[in-house]
């Protein structure tokens, strides 16, 4: 099959998913508002009066989600008929479309890496490559740049204190106020500035972080720099990276590794940031890898990581199949 085709069918499909298993969520929750006696627009007669005072006594065993299971399984349609049909419609179309999502991404050329990627589902996997264009994509930094995991112009904050270190992007409002490096409560002195972009300062981009764009008509509006969306479902792989870590996949193992080394070279850094930051690199690598694998496999040139060839690093480069198993 074309390859581009298959590109379609995938973002088709999962668009299609992501508003089947939205509609079966909503329908839920007002099935679970009437079990939960929170919704009074529906009546329900004795018997399902009885299971809703289960279900809100305490020492009952009983959930909303068992119920919401036995409507799935069509075992029952729950105390209101109407949207028990309803609920079991969307979940058919939800998992009906989940299964002809996942035999289109079957048939991608980055599969066969991906599917020994620990740690990440046929499901976001299908969801994140819908949203990637491997043909406008000609170096690795491109797939980050697009899942908003970019760095701009950043400015280097420390308290002359407590040892506290923070880094926010050029233009932000910052006030110097902040709790102590050991969270031992609000620091008394303010942060200071310390370094900024002429020496090489780079910071995550904020959230709701926009740049003027021209569009064809010629008006002048803000916009995100970066697909949200993709943004998102990077950060939804990566907690599953870290979620895995009873038994790890070589991603997380990435991320404690780097997570390890920024507590020796940051130690005026908080532990949230040195979590955040390890989750870029790792998210980072991860896009590189796919990028690779998938302009390998479509035949596309390819470059060497930007670290090695403007940075000059000597490590050689982590291969993509490293990292599976």
């Amino acid at each position: 099959m074309d390859k581009k085709r298959v590109g379609r069918q995938l973002r088709w499909l999962a668009d299609g998913y992501e508003q089947a298993q939205a509609k079966r969520v909503a329908t839920g929750e007002q099935i679970r508002a009437v079990l939960q006696d929170r919704d009074e627009t529906w009546d329900v007669d004795d018997v399902w009066a009885e299971v809703r005072r289960n279900i809100l006594d305490p020492e009952n065993a009983l959930t909303a989600n068992d119920v919401l299971d036995d409507i799935t399984r069509g075992m029952s349609l729950g105390p209101v008929p109407i949207l028990g049909r309803t609920y079991q419609r969307f979940a058919t179309e939800e998992s009906e479309l989940q299964r002809d999502m996942l035999a289109a991404l079957h048939q991608h050329p980055t599969w066969p890496w991906l599917e020994k990627v620990k740690g990440i589902g046929g499901t976001l996997g299908c969801k994140l490559i819908a949203r990637l264009d491997i043909r406008e994509a000609d170096t690795p930094s491109a797939f980050s740049a697009y899942c908003g995991l970019a760095t701009i112009p950043g400015e280097k904050w420390r308290c002359p204190d407590c040892g506290k270190e923070r880094t926010w992007p050029v233009g932000f409002n910052v006030t110097g106020k902040h709790t102590v490096l050991d969270g031992g409560g609000q620091c008394p002195t303010l942060m200071v500035k310390v370094a900024g972009p002429e020496d090489g300062i780079r910071a995550a981009m904020p959230r709701g972080f926009t740049v003027l764009s021209t569009n064809k008509k010629g008006e002048t509006k803000p916009r995100r720099p970066y697909d949200a969306y993709a943004k998102k479902l990077m950060y939804q792989i990566m907690t599953s990276f870290i979620m895995g870590k009873k038994y790890p996949g070589k991603y997380y193992l990435f991320y404690e590794a780097a997570r390890a080394k920024l507590d020796i070279e940051r130690p005026g850094w908080a532990p949230a940031g040195k979590h955040h930051t390890a989750m870029r690199k790792t998210e980072k690598l991860f896009l590189s890898h796919l990028w690779l694998v998938w302009r390998k496999a479509e035949g596309l040139p390819i470059t060497e990581p930007y670290a090695h060839v403007v940075l000059g690093h000597q490590s050689k480069p982590i291969d993509p199949w490293d990292m599976v198993g």
